[in-house]
């Protein structure tokens, strides 16, 4: 009987440290007023080519924003849009999340992308008030 106590009490604490770990890391993910912008992943390597990204409403009022994305790189200290993002055609629609809703999506990136510093840029909209957010993620591409 006391090994199925200590086996419990064990996967209590993992389970416990497994929170406070994952906790730990939406506590450190950057946010932007309350918008989050959180990617599955920071580094692809040759041959990966899509990013999944999800997007977490935090405000007190909805947000809204379409399928179009960014993708920018990081070349002399600045972030330039990546060429092969500029020919990118887009279906019109619009997403609308509330409050502590989430949405998640996938970017696409060439298939000749090179090593290097980038990252997804989102726009939303803030219902209420009109006011346009800003959400960007780095990642990095890999050799």
């Amino acid at each position: 009987m006391a090994w199925k106590l200590t086996a419990v009490a064990g996967v209590t604490a993992l389970a416990a440290t497994s929170l406070i770990i994952a906790v730990g890391f939406v506590m450190r993910t950057p946010s932007n007023q309350g918008v989050m912008l959180i990617l599955d992943r920071t580094e692809l390597y040759s041959g990966q080519h899509t990013l999944k990204y999800t997007i977490v409403n935090n405000l007190e009022e909805p947000i809204s924003f379409g399928a179009a994305y960014d993708v920018q790189m990081l070349r002399d200290g600045d972030w330039v849009s990546v060429e092969w993002m500029k020919d990118r055609v887009w279906i019109m629609v619009l997403y609308t999340l509330r409050s502590g809703e989430s949405f998640s999506g996938l970017a696409e990136l060439a298939e000749d992308v090179e090593p290097g510093r980038y990252r997804l840029v989102k726009e939303v909209t803030a219902e209420n008030t009109g006011r346009k957010i800003t959400l960007t993620a780095e990642f990095e591409v890999l050799n």
